[in-house]
Parts: C-alpha cells; structure tokens; sequence
C-alpha cells in the first residue's frame, strides 16, 4: 500500500516538473477569440487530472479502511455441536484463523464448521 502512495506521489512530482519546464518557454500571448469563448489550458487540464487522481485515491483507501475494519459475527460449530460466538475485524480472518476483538487468537479444526455473519 506504502508503495502505491510513493508511486502516486512520484507521479505528481513528475508532471509538476514537466509543467514548470515548459512554463518557461511561453509563446506570445495571443488576442482573445471575438466570441469570448475560452480554451482550456494544458496546466488547468493537469491540474485537474492530478486533482481527481488524488480524490480517487482518497475514495479507495476509505473504502477499503472501512472494509477491512468491519466487525464480523463468526460461530464457530464444533463436532459434537457445540457453537462459540466470536467477534472479529474482518482484516483480521486469515483462512482458519482469526484474532477476536477480544485479543484472543483462535485457530479452527478441520473438523469446525464456521459461519459468519456482516
């Protein structure tokens, strides 16, 4: 994840610089257009790309932080029947093991029958 980051953040730094080079060679400016329309300038556009690149990566880590942290109803069934309700984070179910809410860390058998609820 810490890579994802310093890849998006190479990425910004690597646009700014292209844009502040070519800041210097500026062509002369020209008149407006007689219908006072205006043209979007390549700065505004990458401005705005870097913009809602940035709002993405927001909106992903988010999700994704409030996916992880989800509090997981878990029983587990055993052989002879007997059912133990558990809570876990959901980040925190590894296949047949789990760590509780409670610290606990609770690793099933083969034979366990698990069910979870959101």
């Amino acid at each position: 994840m810490l890579a994802k980051i310093l890849f998006t953040l190479l990425v910004i730094l690597v646009v700014a610089l292209v844009f502040r080079t070519k800041q210097g060679v500026r062509q002369p400016a020209r008149d407006r257009e007689p219908d006072g329309t205006r043209s979007l300038s390549p700065q505004g556009v990458a401005y705005g790309l870097i913009g809602l690149l940035l709002l993405i990566s927001v909106a992903v880590f988010v999700i994704k932080h409030q996916s992880d942290n989800r509090i997981v109803n878990i029983s587990v069934i055993a052989k002879d029947g007997e059912s133990t309700l558990y809570q876990a984070r959901h980040k925190d179910i590894k296949g047949r093991q789990f760590l509780t809410l409670d610290g606990k860390q609770v690793a099933l058998g083969e034979n366990d029958r698990v069910e979870m609820e959101n």
